[in-house]
Order: C-alpha cells, then sequence, then structure tokens
C-alpha cells in the first residue's frame, strides 16, 4: 500500500523527553514526518482511534460499520481512503492489547478481529518485538450478550481474548476458562474474567503488570468510560468530509455528558492530510 501524507501541524511536545522516535524509515516516509510515542513508565498508554464524519458521527443508519465513514466518501480519492485504514492499522501494529465492545463485534458480522494486513506496519510491530496478534479485551456485562457459535474471537484460533464481564456465564464454553482479575495469566488463549466490581481500570491495572503496556481502545463507548474514570492518554481522530446528521452513533452518544466545568481537553499533537476530503489528527487527552 503506497501513502503520502502531507504534515500540516506537530507539536513541540512530541520532540520533548515524554517521547521517543520510532527508528522507521516507511513510516518517515509515509508520514512526511518523524514518527513518536510516548514512553511508558509506571502507567500503561492507552488510546482510542476512531474515523468520524463532520458532525461527528462514526457510521450510516443503513451501514453500522465504523469502517464505511471512510469507504463511502465518495469525492475522497483511493489514497485517501487507504491511509483511514492504514492509520487504524498503524495503532494496531504499536499496541499490545486491544478494547472492544460487544456493539463492534455485532456491527462486523461476527468477523471482527485486530489484523494488521499491511505487510510494512506487521514488520514494524515484529520490531517493537510484539507477538502477531493483539491481546482482544470484550467488555459486556452478560457473557450472553455474545455468539459464541459464530463470533471469530470464539472460536479454537490462536487469538488471545479475554472476555471481561460481571458474572460468570450460564453456559460454559469449551474454549474458555472462566478466571478472576488477579488469576489472568497470558499463556491462556482464552480467559473469561468475572469480577461484580466491574471496573476497567482493575482489568488494565492486573494487564499491565504481565507486562501489557500499550492499549488501543476500538470501542466508541468505552472511549467515554475511559475519559470518565482519566485513562485515556490520546484520541486519534481522523475526519471524513461527510454530513450524517440524526441520532445514529456518535462517540459518547450513550453516555452521560461531561459538564463545563469538568470535561476532558483535547490538544493537536500531529495533523496530516493527503487531499482535501479526510484530515488525520492524533490529540493528547488532559483531564
Amino acid at each position: 500500500m503506497s501513502i503520502k501524507f502531507k504534515l500540516l501541524i506537530q507539536n513541540p511536545e512530541l520532540e520533548s523527553n515524554n517521547y521517543q522516535g520510532l527508528n522507521s524509515d516507511y513510516l518517515t516516509n509515509t508520514l512526511s514526518s518523524n514518527f513518536y510515542l510516548p514512553i511508558v513508565k509506571d502507567k500503561p498508554f492507552i488510546f482510542s482511534c476512531f474515523a468520524l464524519s463532520v458532525d461527528g458521527k462514526l457510521c450510516y443508519p443503513d451501514l453500522p460499520s465504523g469502517f464505511a465513514i471512510a469507504k463511502e466518501n465518495l469525492l475522497a480519492s483511493q489514497e485517501e481512503r487507504d491511509a483511514d485504514w492504514f492509520s487504524l492499522l498503524l495503532a494496531r501494529a504499536i499496541s499490545d492489547a486491544v478494547i472492544i465492545g460487544r456493539n463492534s463485534l455485532q456491527h462486523e458480522h461476527y468477523d471482527y478481529s485486530a489484523k494488521i494486513d499491511i505487510a510494512e506496519l506487521s514488520k514494524l510491530r515484529k520490531s517493537l518485538n510484539k507477538p502477531d496478534n493483539l491481546l482482544h479485551i470484550v467488555i459486556t456485562r452478560y457473557c450472553e450478550n455474545i455468539d459464541f457459535e459464530q463470533e471469530l474471537l470464539t472460536q479454537n484460533n490462536d487469538i488471545t481474548v479475554i472476555i471481561f464481564c460481571e458474572k460468570s456465564p450460564i453456559k460454559m464454553h469449551p474454549n474458555f476458562k472462566i478466571k478472576s482479575i488477579a488469576e489472568i495469566n497470558l499463556t491462556d488463549l482464552k480467559q473469561i474474567v468475572t469480577t461484580e466490581n466491574f471496573y476497567l481500570q482493575n482489568l488494565i491495572d492486573k494487564l499491565f503488570t504481565l507486562g501489557i503496556k500499550t492499549f488501543l481502545n476500538e470501542s466508541p463507548y468505552y472511549h467515554h468510560v475511559l475519559q470518565e474514570q482519566q485513562l485515556l492518554n490520546e484520541a486519534w481522530l481522523n475526519t471524513s468530509s461527510v454530513y450524517i446528521g440524526g441520532q445514529i452513533t456518535a462517540l459518547g452518544i450513550n453516555n452521560n455528558s461531561f459538564s463545563s466545568k469538568n470535561h476532558p481537553h483535547y490538544t493537536i499533537l500531529s495533523l496530516h492530510n493527503i487531499g482535501y476530503n479526510f484530515l488525520y489528527t492524533r490529540y493528547q487527552v488532559s483531564y
């Protein structure tokens, strides 16, 4: 995949001691700039990645898949559409784990996985000493909301999956072991982790002790929750120049609003474009 971004804004913060540049000619050539990652020390790096319409919608009412935001921008060049996919796969390539909501599984027709199908990004991932597959964290209060018979992630495959839920399933599923948070390990491929205290930070804290340092969030609902818990560090938001309107899914649409006196703030770290139909923005989130 041949993509060439144009750099519009780069915040000097990226060149501070809080970040380190990746030594990648491929990324430097693609982004027309160096690519920087935060230095992870005593807490994880957690970020979200989404494509939005100009009015902040995540999908069309007749196409609930989030990937349609870029695909159905009919004025955009193929390179602009590919760049949206590239930014998501770059996010996956640098991450140890991906957070997924139960609704996202259904919208992708039971075929969801955080695949990385750009060869150069797969090579980048290997250079960072990360395994081929991310740890997939599926969050749902009740396991019965997941179709274990159809869902790709619940099958007997080599994708490591943790289903984080409030109660043990009524029916035990042969591919999975039931664990408490304290019992989690990364050698078991399929685990159902139950807790009465359904608090995401407890799971993240445990996984951090097991070497899971960078978390990519792909759940619109938990994008908001992570900010309520002041855990989200960055937001990678691509803006597609289409307008949707109405009550269709948007970030935070099912969550309680932040107030005028208490809300997250977004500072641009970098801004790229290719043509005139997409903006590719990386934000730092502060509280």
